[in-house]
């Protein structure tokens, strides 16, 4: 016990403090009321600090029972549900499916110039619109099935409209008794728009078929025009540019855009002699 009035330590029992001489007969039942009201407050707050523990003890294993019972496969949360998928494998070799889709699409325009003009003796305009709409799918399922043979698809598209329009001409040739080659200037553009029209068509597949692979397997990936455009016009509240959402926006809406404007492109070749010519 520390005496009120000098603060010396003295017995509990003392009733006058030895180094002061004062008398502690009127402080001493109040600082004994102070001592028993601290220690029961000591024990409260002891009682309260385990009755809390206890029962954060408790939810800390009812929170890992529940991780126990979630399924591995569930996603844990939007970015779980966000992350794009992983890359299917590459069923087949590059050349055997660029084999496939080549002498398929070859041979169906030439079935489709056999019953359009040979057989039915119909306008060319509906040979052109045909041709407008059969390598497009080979094009899409070439680039799902080889996303990183690009160039090759290319080389592919133009051999396809290579051949194709040769094959055609030589059918022509055969039954009308013509050369298989154009003769002069007017026959050469002619014959390079139209196998231009398939080359594009085939291309548009393939944009197609990027489009597809980047929205399900590949995040946007910005390039230095986008970053610079956003820089320009892109601000938030604090002054700040928001470069990384504008980037990831206009690269969606380039990749939406290429394959429409390969569309036209095949369109206005494919139907630009026919109109020309009526």
């Amino acid at each position: 016990m520390h005496c009120p009035y000098c603060t010396s330590e003295i017995n509990d029992a003392a009733l006058v403090c030895p180094v002061c001489t004062r008398d502690l007969y009127l402080f001493k039942p109040l600082l004994q009321r102070i001592e028993a009201l601290e220690k029961q407050l000591e024990a409260n707050q002891t009682e309260k600090t385990q009755v809390l523990e206890s029962k954060l003890a408790a939810l800390e294993k009812e929170l890992e029972q529940l991780r126990r019972d979630v399924p591995a496969t569930t996603p844990a949360g939007p970015s779980a549900i966000q992350a794009p998928l992983s890359a299917p494998a590459e069923p087949r070799n590059f050349f055997v499916s660029a084999l496939i889709a080549g002498v398929v699409a070859v041979a169906l325009l030439m079935i489709a110039h056999a019953l359009i003009i040979v057989v039915y003796d119909l306008k060319p305009l509906y040979l052109r619109i045909a041709s407008l709409l059969i390598p497009l799918p080979f094009g899409f399922a070439l680039y799902v099935w080889h996303p990183h043979r690009g160039w090759g698809s290319v080389v592919l598209a133009a051999l396809v409209a290579c051949a194709a329009v040769l094959g055609m001409s030589a059918v022509t040739g055969r039954i009308d008794n013509t050369p298989v080659l154009p003769q002069d200037l007017r026959e050469w553009r002619e014959f390079i728009e139209y196998a231009a029209s398939i080359a594009f068509s085939f291309l548009t597949g393939l944009l197609l078929g990027k489009f597809r692979y980047h929205r399900m397997y590949v995040a946007p990936e910005p390039n230095r025009l986008v970053i610079f455009l956003a820089q320009l016009f892109a601000k938030d509240e604090h002054g700040e540019l928001g470069v990384q959402k504008l980037v990831a926006r206009f690269t969606q809406i380039g990749a939406g855009v290429a394959p429409a404007v390969s569309a036209v492109v095949s369109v206005y070749t494919g139907i630009k002699a026919v109109i020309g010519d009526s």
